[in-house]
């Protein structure tokens, strides 16, 4: 989903709606009556600005907790399974290849498949048999010497590592923000607008621009917990990197070269 363009479209809906609705009241009540609503209308925006100035804060603080939470597994996730492939060095030839091709099908798998299928809101089967694949080639590791079973501790403790975040990542990015919550967010941004229409200004131009303000200030702050609370759901959240630098090592070191630096997609 192109971010920016569902994110304009949003805002432009939201603002367009306010702006009609400011109006429609200026329509049908006069300035004069509105005037008379000023003083117990100013004190009842406040208090209802206030509190829902503080809710919007705490939702997109946690949201953007959220998402960095999720950049965080996603960045571990990657650097366990660069571990595993570099850490396969020491393995006789056909366990080496084996576990390095896997390695290779889950980073790509990821790239191509895992992200399109989050932001559907659904999980990648892809993924999964490939690090059931991974687990039975780690698993059934006979290490002969003392350095083979010195690195299968470590793919063994890498292999866990990495599917405990995969799964908690997976998880967590098909967790949004609860509907409830969208509904208290919502219901609040549409009152504090409507108690903007309380207040009547003698030239109707400035009020609409000051209407604008409002609507594309409250709509824009819902639209980052959209962002933030659902990581995958856009190009503006998190992207595969740190998967496609994975892939980049994985060539690098089997050419026995210094990884090139590549701009890396969302």
């Amino acid at each position: 989903m192109n971010g920016y363009l569902f994110g304009f479209v949003v805002v432009f809906i939201t603002t367009l709606l306010s702006v009609l609705g400011m109006l429609l009241v200026r329509r049908r009540v006069s300035l004069e009556t509105l005037a008379t609503y000023h003083e117990v209308a100013g004190y009842m925006l406040s208090v209802v600005g206030t509190l829902y100035a503080v809710l919007l804060g705490f939702v997109i603080v946690d949201a953007m907790q959220h998402m960095q939470d999720v950049r965080g597994l996603v960045s571990m996730e990657a650097s366990g399974l660069a571990n595993i492939f570099l850490c396969s060095e020491g393995l006789p030839a056909p366990k080496r290849q084996a576990i390095r091709a896997l390695c290779v099908e889950y980073a790509q798998e990821v790239i191509e498949d895992e992200w399109i299928t989050l932001r559907d809101g659904k999980y990648s089967q892809k993924t999964f048999h490939s690090v059931f694949l991974l687990w039975k080639e780690i698993t059934t590791l006979h290490p002969v010497t003392e350095g083979e079973q010195t690195i299968h501790q470590q793919l063994v403790s890498e292999i866990c590592a990495m599917t405990q975040n995969h799964r908690t990542r997976v998880i967590s990015s098909l967790k949004g923000v609860a509907p409830v919550m969208w509904f208290v967010l919502i219901t609040g941004g549409i009152f504090t607008v409507i108690f903007t229409y309380f207040f009547g200004v003698a030239d109707i131009r400035v009020q609409s621009l000051m209407t604008v303000l409002v609507a594309v200030t409250l709509s824009l702050n819902v639209y980052l917990v959209f962002v933030f609370g659902n990581p995958m759901a856009t190009d503006l959240g998190i992207n595969p990197g740190p998967f496609q630098l994975d892939l980049l090592i994985f060539q690098s070191f089997e050419k026995g070269e210094m990884p090139v630096a590549k701009p890396m997609s969302n």
